[in-house]
């Protein structure tokens, strides 16, 4: 289990894998909140992306890559979300999380450091963000991410390099 109790990104890929459809709602729901950095604005954004696809299944040209398909449709919403946000907006996310007695300082340091990284992905430019996310929290290749976004595989390629620059900037002046 992670930090907040849910269980790990494996176990929830074996369980989709497994046939567990509901299962894919949370791996849909963790890539929005990473996206987005809230958990509230990450659940709007996926229930807008479910009724639209539900609402645009026909127009689904390939069935096999529905993922994809799904990806794509919750990425534009979540990119709705970003444009319509205040840059001001801070979300409560973002906070440390409440130190717990029964967790270890190692637990406890890993959370920190993830609210750091969460914190400085939320700085990202939401194009930044989306391919940093896709490619190094999501794991897929080029060729998925180009099928999700529609960008062409050097754009991706040099959006996910200049995030990581940005990333590690952005840790370094928070250490």
């Amino acid at each position: 289990m992670d930090v907040r109790g849910a269980p790990p990104d494996a176990e929830v890929v074996a369980r989709v894998l497994g046939g567990d459809a509901e299962a894919f709602g949370i791996v849909m729901q963790r890539f929005a909140t990473r996206m987005l950095g809230s958990r509230d604005a990450a659940a709007d954004a996926v229930a807008e992306g479910f009724v639209r696809a539900y609402r645009h299944l026909a127009s689904c040209r390939e069935p096999t890559r529905i993922r994809t398909w799904l990806y794509r449709i919750v990425t534009n919403r979540c990119k709705s979300h970003l444009a319509r946000r205040s840059v001001a907006d801070v979300p409560l996310d973002d906070a440390p999380p409440v130190a717990d007695p029964s967790d270890s300082a190692a637990a406890l340091e890993r959370a920190e450091q993830l609210a750091l990284v969460n914190r400085a992905l939320t700085a990202l430019s939401p194009d930044k963000r989306e391919a940093f996310v896709l490619k190094h929290v999501e794991g897929l290749s080029y060729e998925e991410m180009a099928a999700v976004t529609g960008e062409r595989i050097p754009t991706l390629k040099m959006r996910v390099h200049r995030a990581r620059e940005a990333l590690l900037k952005a840790l370094e002046a928070y250490a």
